[in-house]
């Protein structure tokens, strides 16, 4: 097997640059004083795992000193598997970093016919397209760093016969690494899919070293399925989950149709174990476990009636869960590791697990996300969750997910140590015994205006019962009713500049006690929108609410829901202002971070007042035909923001959406590992939601954003002579 990394310029000059050292020192002596890079979710495996030196890891995998009688490691095809494991194609050292993992750089080198090479020294000198580093090392982001110094480092798995996982199973586990790695080569379905390449092992030697396993791997320096959830778009998002359903597809293809009745026994074996080991289990009341216990009965007795159901047997990952992939979503490369050895080999144990973390949110015990992020997390992982059922509920395999499914979270009961992690698979557990007697995956779809002909004009919802209306701002006005410099009060102004021709009514919602407090009565209050004309005064209508909402979306489907509103709604934020003609759609007003305006330069400011809380914003990015394909939280996908303005072409819809982000929220929080701390949820969270579901939404950039959400933009707003 040849060594699977060499000394080059690259390596050198990156680690002389970031550690600051001279050139010309020995390269192993700089890697050794180099940091190594962080390894993601190291601390829950059952093995030790670590990053070392690419210059101290095995390079061999020795068959004989790791086989018994019994082993398929003996097999004429893993001998042969073995030969197309190992990389017999040198990929260029100077792009290394840059063109994805080894698998992908000697799959597409294969692709080539196999003509002999020319000379070294026959070749043409291409230094000058070399990467050079040059740079000191807090100019390097973390992400570039990683990539271009992967080469360096390996990643170190040693299981101890004393430790979770002992090295026969271990040994199992790098067995399918190594197979699927050489299966990855050459299968068409998974081209884009890989796993780390298995340098080498060692079995130490000794009484002591009985059952311990040291194995060697690539290091991937790609991106977790948490960063590609946060930041990356729609297009992104489906091409992963796309492949992560391939890498079943392809599982499919190797493996033979069985009756469920066969694998039946190994099931009920199964249950027998996890059960005994439950009474060892401290999170576990006694009740709690006299209830799994019954679940257990429950779903054996349902499936002795399945026996003739017939179900692919034959490989499968056996851990797919998200936390267990690593994506390249520049180069579309997806990798897998981390494989387990399984009680019944079948794809449809890799289903289950998908399902653990898409449906029953896993993901969430095992991944911090901010309260914040919440929405967005849960509303993505639901949109996972419809993909993987789509692909396969026609199938009459589908009928046996559920067994798999309950047995996939069950297996951990043995051995969760989180409160979080017990209330996630108990919920699991009983949503499947409910669905099993029920109808499995039922499709929901939103409610529909009966056949009712669309309206041609619109709603606007100016959602304002928040306790952020009530909150005082410098100079003593409450926020609600703080006048702007043309001496319109905060939520009068808001509306001003909307064109309302395509407008039936505009709801102004508000909470009476601070309308009562400030304005001493709802009369006085109405009087104040009198400067907006006659035209727009008489389409106002004013919702008043004895109680403030815990969010702007609250807010919004209590006023549909308390106004009968139907057809098209915009919402249009309360603090803040610009110019639009509301018009009938899915979209969303957007404005320019950059622009070719010279800002006004007013006494003590020189700068733009309306990107004071830029950093704040939700930013938006678009595919073709100026199609929303990302809205992120404080991360600048793009250099639009939403300002403000979210249409919406059905008002029954918005509030469909909303309630099931609210459920699937709430669930997340209850299971969340960083608590179940609460964050708002906002407008662009529901368009998220519909966007999982298949809605399409558009940009529609405005003019004249005038911000006033926060303190800092409001005395930045009346700093200013006039809005450009």
């Amino acid at each position: 097997m040849e060594s699977p990394v060499e000394d080059n310029n690259i390596s050198s000059a990156l680690i002389a640059a970031c550690l600051k050292l001279q050139p010309g020192n020995d390269l192993k002596q700089v890697e050794g004083q180099a940091e190594a890079p962080l390894l993601k979710g190291a601390g829950k495996s059952d093995c030790s795992v670590c990053v070392v030196s690419i210059h101290e890891c095995e390079k061999d995998l020795p068959v004989a000193s790791v086989s018994d009688e019994n082993s398929a490691w003996n097999s004429e095809k893993m001998q042969a598997i073995l030969e197309h494991a190992r990389s017999v194609v040198e990929a260029p050292e100077a792009t290394r970093s840059q063109d994805g993992s080894r698998a992908a750089r000697v799959q597409k080198a294969l692709r080539r016919p196999t003509l002999p090479h020319r000379n070294r020294s026959a070749q043409l000198d291409l230094e000058i397209l070399q990467s050079k580093i040059s740079s000191p090392r807090q100019y390097v982001n973390e992400k570039t760093l990683r990539r271009l110094s992967s080469g360096m480092w390996a990643v170190r798995k040693q299981a101890f016969r004393s430790g979770k996982q002992d090295g026969s199973r271990l040994l199992k586990q790098i067995q399918k690494q190594v197979i699927y790695s050489a299966t990855c080569r050459t299968n068409p379905i998974i081209s884009m899919i890989g796993t780390p390449e298995v340098y080498g092992l060692r079995v130490p030697e000794g009484e002591d070293a009985e059952g311990s396993i040291i194995v060697d791997m690539e290091y991937i320096p790609f991106n977790d399925v948490r960063s590609l959830i946060l930041e990356q778009d729609k297009t992104i998002h489906n091409w992963f989950i796309g492949s992560a359903i391939s890498v079943i597809d392809q599982e499919m293809t190797q493996s033979s149709i069985v009756k469920l009745g066969t694998v039946l026994p190994e099931f009920n074996k199964k249950a027998s174990g996890i059960i005994a080991h439950l009474a060892n289990c401290p999170l576990l009341a006694p009740r709690e476990k006299e209830t799994i216990a019954q679940y257990f009965s429950i779903i054996l007795t349902r499936f002795q009636s399945f026996q003739d159901l017939q179900i692919p047997v034959g490989t499968c990952h056996g851990d797919l869960t998200l936390q267990n992939m690593l994506v390249d979503p520049i180069n579309r490369e997806l990798c897998v590791f981390d494989f387990l050895d399984s009680f019944v080999e079948s794809p449809l144990q890799d289903i289950a697990k998908l399902l653990q973390d898409c449906r029953h949110q896993w993901f969430f015990t095992q991944t911090e996300i901010s309260a914040k992020d919440t929405a967005r997390v849960a509303t993505t992982l639901e949109s996972f969750n419809t993909r993987i059922c789509s692909a396969y509920y026609n199938y009459k395999f589908w009928e046996a997910v559920p067994l798999f499914e309950f047995f996939t979270l069950a297996r951990i009961l043995p051995y969760m140590t989180q409160e979080n992690e017990k209330q996630c698979i108990i919920n699991g557990l009983c949503r499947i015994i409910e669905d099993l007697y029920q109808t499995r995956y039922p499709k929901v779809s939103s409610s529909n205006n009966g056949g009712r002909k669309m309206e041609g004009s619109s709603t606007v919802i100016v959602p304002a019962l928040g306790c952020d209306m009530g909150r005082l701002y410098r100079d003593g006005e409450v926020k609600l009713l703080a006048k702007k410099s043309n001496g319109r009060p905060l939520i009068v102004d808001c509306i001003s500049n909307l064109a309302v021709n395509n407008v039936s009514a505009i709801i102004v919602a508000v909470t009476r006690p601070l309308i009562l407090e400030y304005c001493i009565t709802t009369t006085r209050f109405e009087d104040m929108f009198r400067c907006l004309g006659e035209e727009k005064y008489h389409k106002l209508r004013f919702f008043y609410s004895e109680e403030q909402t815990q969010d702007a979306v609250e807010t919004v489907t209590i006023a549909i829901e308390s106004c009968s509103i139907q057809g098209p709604v915009f919402v249009k934020a309360a603090d803040n202002g610009f110019t639009h003609s509301v018009d009938i759609g899915n979209y969303l007003s957007v404005a320019e971070v950059l622009n070719n305006r010279t800002p006004i330069k007013s006494p003590g400011h020189a700068f733009r007042p309306d990107l004071v809380d830029v950093t704040e914003k939700n930013f938006v990015s678009f595919s073709y035909d100026n199609v929303v394909s990302n809205i992120a939280y404080k991360k600048d996908v793009s250099s639009q923001f939403c300002c403000g303005g979210w249409s919406f072409l059905e008002a029954s819809e918005f509030v469909f959406a909303a309630a099931k982000l609210r459920s699937l929220v709430q669930t997340a929080r209850e299971i969340s590992v960083t608590g179940s701390h609460q964050s708002p949820l906002r407008i662009v969270d529901s368009i998220w939601q519909l966007m999982s579901q298949g809605h399409l939404f558009f940009g529609v950039k405005v003019d004249g954003y005038d911000d006033c959400g926060s303190q800092a933009a409001w005395i930045a707003s009346r700093g200013r002579d006039l809005i450009y």
